[in-house]
């Protein structure tokens, strides 16, 4: 059996297309936030930086932990680079802050903080949360 040139095309054009889906570490964009929690906490949160890619609202999410900072950035970067965002940062902000500051509240409390960051076209990064803007907003006790 011989391959023909147009099959080994197809097969070089998906292996490209599939490794294209796979998310992988982008460089975070830069922040003023400077935080710092408890070596335990700082312990458990670096796991978040193994947790493997997820499918999240049209695009995959993973976590980025910076130590340095105790920063959690949440990374949702969208499959294709021909898509683009069509929402803006209030918009997350207001969807997402609460469930953030349900979840997190223990390392927030501890001085974590946490920022979505929608990498792609349109894209944008939230403010930073922490537990004062938790409680602020009345979102914790």
């Amino acid at each position: 059996m011989t391959i023909k040139p147009l099959s080994l095309l197809a097969v070089a054009t998906v292996a490209v297309t599939l490794s294209g889906c796979a998310t992988t570490k982008l460089t975070p964009p830069a922040t003023d936030f400077i935080g710092s929690v408890p070596a335990d906490y700082n312990a458990e949160l670096m796991t978040f930086n193994d947790e493997p890619s997820t499918g999240f609202h049209g695009g995959n999410m993973t976590y980025q932990y910076t130590p340095e900072n105790a920063l959690l950035t949440v990374v949702i970067q969208l499959q294709n680079a021909r898509w683009s965002w069509n929402f803006d940062r209030r918009t997350v902000e207001k969807e997402l802050f609460p469930h953030a500051c349900e979840q997190f509240e223990a390392p927030l409390a501890a001085g974590m903080g946490l920022r979505y960051w929608y990498a792609g076209s349109g894209g944008f990064v939230t403010q930073v949360l922490t537990s004062a803007t938790c409680q602020t907003l009345g979102y914790t006790q």
